[in-house]
Order: C-alpha cells, then sequence, then structure tokens
C-alpha cells in the first residue's frame, strides 16, 4: 500500500495541467480548513461555557490556573486542554489560510 507522499508524487505525475493539480490541492485543504474550523467552533462554545460558569476569560483563567491560584479541579484541567487545543486549530488554520 502507497504511503501519502508516495500518492501525491504519483498524484503529480498524472496531473500533466499544473493549474488543475493547484485546484485539486486546494480543495482538499478547504475540505481541511472547514474541519478545522468546525471544530474550532465547537472548542469555542464549550470555554465560554467555562467562562460563563467561573465568571472569568480564558486569558486570566490560564495565568491563574498555571500560577497554581485554581487549584486541580478537574473542570480546571479541561478548560485548559480546550484553550490548548484551540491555540493549536488556530495555527493550523492560519498556515492553510496563508496556503490558499
Amino acid at each position: 500500500m502507497m504511503n501519502t507522499l508516495e500518492k501525491l508524487e504519483l498524484l503529480s505525475e498524472n496531473c500533466s495541467d499544473r493549474t488543475e493539480l493547484d485546484r485539486i490541492i486546494g480543495q482538499l485543504l478547504n475540505i481541511i480548513l472547514t474541519r478545522h474550523r468546525q471544530k474550532l467552533a465547537i472548542y469555542d462554545q464549550d470555554i465560554k461555557k467555562f467562562e460563563q460558569i467561573y465568571k472569568l476569560d480564558s486569558n486570566q483563567f490560564i495565568q491563574q490556573f498555571e500560577s497554581g491560584i485554581l487549584g486541580d479541579e478537574m473542570d480546571f484541567f479541561e478548560w485548559f486542554s480546550l484553550c490548548e487545543l484551540r491555540q493549536d486549530i488556530l495555527v493550523k488554520i492560519g498556515k492553510l489560510e496563508k496556503a490558499l
């Protein structure tokens, strides 16, 4: 079975029209971008719930959590993880948007 790079090379070798190849790759990147934006919306909703429950914005929360002020409730670990996931997906979205 071919790995991903081999499949990309095969696609490149068999697509004589570079404009067409660029369009195909652009469509694939758009699909991934859409999925990432959907994940971001879910993360944002979940983070907003924590902000409303604890009446604290996420930036303040992260500072307090990292300094140990808030303790070690499970909610705080979940909230912190969501913030990290959100930041990671924002970086990926930025890279994809640049590529398009």
